[in-house]
Formats: C-alpha cells, structure tokens, sequence
C-alpha cells in the first residue's frame, strides 16, 4: 500500500514572482517579529511596572520568532516541513570553524589588554533581538522560500550568496541611527561574509535554530568587550586599522561557508532540502517558475 501525495497549495504570487516574494518576507518577518516586539514588551513592563523595557525585547523576539516560522510553515502547508525542531545536530556539525572565527575576531582586543567585561540583562536582549530576527527575517524565510523555488544544485551557492549579501546590506540602515559611515562601511562587509556564513549552514543542514544560537552567543562576545555605558546596537566610532584583521577573517570565513556548499556536496543539500519541502515527482510543478 502507498502512501498518499498530499497536493500543495497553489501560490500563485510566489510561484511566480521570486524577487517581489524575496523581498516580501523580508518586510514581513519584519513586521511580525521585530516591530511588534517593541510594542509587546512596553506594554507588558508598563503593566507590571517593569523599567526599561527595551531590556526585555529581545525575549518577546523569542515568542514572535517562533510565531513567524509557525505560520510561514502553515502558509506553505503541507508542503514544508519544520525549520526548527529537524537536523538540528547535522546542521551544528558545520560549525565548530566558528570557535575559531570567534578566537581571531577577539585576538586584537586580547592583545590591547582588553577582556569581556559585561554581560548584563541589556547585552543579552541585544543580542537575543539580533540573533533571533535577523536570521529569520533574512534567512528562515526568504532562504527556506529560494530553496522551494530554485531547486537545482547551480542554484545553492547564489541563494547562499544572495541572502548573506541582503544581511549585510540591511546594516546600512545604521548610519539613520548614529553610526559613522566608515564602521558602517566595514560593518557592512564583515556582516555580509558572516551572513554568507550562517547562509550555507542553514543551507547544508536545513535547522535555522543554530545559526539563531550562534548569532546570539556573537554578539554576546562581542557586545561583552564594551564597557556598560556604551553597549549598544551601532558603532558611533570610526573605523581604524584594528578593523583590517577582523574584516579579513570575516572574508575567510565567508569563504569557508562557500566550501561547507562545495560541489561534492549540492547533491546531499537539494535531496535534504527536498525532504524538507516534501517535493516528489507528484507534487513537483512541470513548468519552473518564472525569475
């Protein structure tokens, strides 16, 4: 006896129009998880007289982020499976190169003298808002939708490279809130070679929880060097030659997440991935979608 095929939805806008859809729900992860996470925790904190609000919000993320997944596997149902809870460990096998990142990227400030020195409710909300949004917004949704559109094994180092670039991008947006333009400048590259990086492990592994952890853990380390009066989101300083090295490490891991997609390796992503969208003979259009 043999199972049946569940027919899939018809999506006529996505099946038809991937870089309007791409850039559909990047707004849309936006406004479901990081807009409303603002407006959630101030109302929760004024209701219980809870002050500074903005140190929660990151853990409202955690709620509107799994929101987001819920319904973007609901829209797509019974097509896509679970983004969170499958291959969680075949997707952490492909990060312990990250230990390394992580060791070069602190060794400029270790060999000033400096060291980690806070961690605190504001550093953890930080980096629980960027870790958990940003790789949704510009990872779990718009790279788990690519994937289902471009299915073929040419296609894996471009949706790689597309969504990493994206991420890198978005950081643009901090000059309108006080950054200078130089640190946004190296912000931008070091973030788009760390995104091309998160991009080919949800890629090779399909589990967007363990690029949010490592996202997270990050920018911890990260915001911990910073004394506790100067935590925050943006980089107001200029960008000098101490950020040479880092951004060369950056390079070098972006160039890690492409080998992590190597060739000899497309064939096992688009046969997980197609697992992943439950796509069979039956259930797979005749016609490609249009570009």
């Amino acid at each position: 006896m043999t199972a049946q095929t569940q027919t899939p939805k018809e999506h006529k806008f996505f099946d038809k129009h991937i870089i309007l859809s791409v850039i559909f729900l990047i707004l849309w992860g936006f406004f479901i998880i990081s807009l409303p996470a603002g407006i959630l925790t101030g109302i929760v904190c004024g209701i219980l007289g809870i002050p500074n609000p903005s140190d929660y919000q990151g853990f409202a993320m955690i709620l509107l982020g799994c929101l987001a997944l819920y319904i973007h596997k609901e829209w797509f149902k019974p097509e896509l499976k679970s983004l969170l809870f499958r291959g969680f460990l075949n997707t952490l096998r492909c990060c312990p190169v990250f230990l390394l990142f992580w060791l070069l990227t602190c060794l400029p400030d270790l060999m000033q003298g400096a060291y980690p020195q806070t961690f605190n409710l504001k550093v953890l909300s930080l980096s629980l808002s960027a870790g958990i949004s940003e790789e949704i917004i510009f990872r779990g949704l718009p790279l788990s939708y690519l994937k289902r559109q471009l299915r073929e094994e040419k296609h894996v180092p471009l949706i790689v490279f597309v969504t990493g670039s994206l991420f890198g991008l978005s950081h643009l947006s901090n000059i309108l809130f006080g950054s200078t333009v130089s640190a946004t400048l190296a912000q931008t590259v070091t973030t788009t070679c760390i995104g091309i990086f998160f991009s080919a492990v949800f890629m090779r592994g399909g589990n967007i929880g363990v690029p949010v952890l490592l996202h997270t853990l990050h920018d911890i380390l990260m915001l911990s060097f910073a004394e506790a009066d100067e935590v925050s989101a943006v980089i107001t300083r200029e960008a000098n030659l101490m950020d040479i090295p880092v951004m060369l490490v950056c390079i070098g891991l972006g160039a890690f997440g492409f080998f992590l997609i190597r060739k000899s390796k497309r064939r096992e992503i688009c046969d997980m991935w197609a697992e992943t969208w439950s796509q069979t003979t039956e259930n797979t259009p005749a016609i490609p979608a249009e570009t």
